[in-house]
C-alpha cells in the first residue's frame, strides 16, 4: 500500500485514512476468514466464542458492548454457535430476565483449535508485513483508541 498522501502531497485527512484503514480492515479481516475456514466458522463467530470464553458468563448487552457488533449481527452470531453446541444460554443467576451466555465443552474445545489456526494465521500475516509495522499498527490503534476513549468516543467538533 503506497504512503497515504494527500492531493498536495502532505500526510492525509483523516477521511483519507478512514479509507486506508477499511482497505486494510478488508484485507485483514479476508485472510483470517479464509484461515477460519478451516474450522468451519466465521470471524464474527470466532470473535465471540473468544469474548465469551474471556468474560465468564457475559449477558447480551456485555457481549454487545464488548464486541461493538450491532444487535442483529451479534444475535446471529451467538444463535449460529448454539446451533453448532459450542454456547448454550441460561438465565442469569442475579436476575432471570437477564440471559448469560456461556461456552459448552464442544466450544471450549473448538476455541482452542481456532486458537492454533489464529496464531498461525498472525505469526504468517505478521512475517508478510514485517514486525516494525504489526508494532507500529498496534501501537496507533491503542492510542488513537485510547483518546477516542478520553473524550467520549467522539472527535471534537471542529470550532465554527
Amino acid at each position: 500500500m503506497a504512503a497515504i498522501r494527500g492531493d498536495d502531497g502532505n500526510d492525509a485527512s483523516l477521511s483519507r485514512v478512514i479509507t486506508a484503514l477499511a482497505v486494510l480492515d478488508k484485507g485483514l479481516l479476508d485472510g483470517l476468514s479464509l484461515a477460519l475456514s478451516e474450522a468451519d466458522i466465521s470471524v464474527e463467530q470466532w470473535r465471540i466464542l473468544d469474548l465469551v470464553a474471556q468474560l465468564g458468563a457475559p449477558t447480551m448487552g456485555e457481549l454487545a458492548a464488548a464486541s461493538g457488533l450491532p444487535n442483529a449481527s451479534l444475535s446471529r452470531a451467538v444463535n449460529a454457535l448454539e446451533d453448532s453446541a459450542a454456547v448454550f444460554r441460561l438465565p442469569s443467576p442475579e436476575d432471570r430476565r437477564r440471559i448469560t451466555v456461556r461456552v459448552s465443552d464442544h466450544g471450549a474445545e473448538r476455541l482452542d483449535r481456532m486458537t492454533s489456526i489464529v496464531k498461525a494465521w498472525e505469526t504468517t500475516t505478521a512475517d508478510r508485513l514485517g514486525q516494525d509495522a504489526v508494532t507500529a499498527l498496534t501501537s496507533a490503534v491503542q492510542l488513537v483508541g485510547q483518546r477516542l476513549n478520553q473524550e467520549g468516543k467522539q472527535p471534537a467538533q471542529p470550532a465554527r
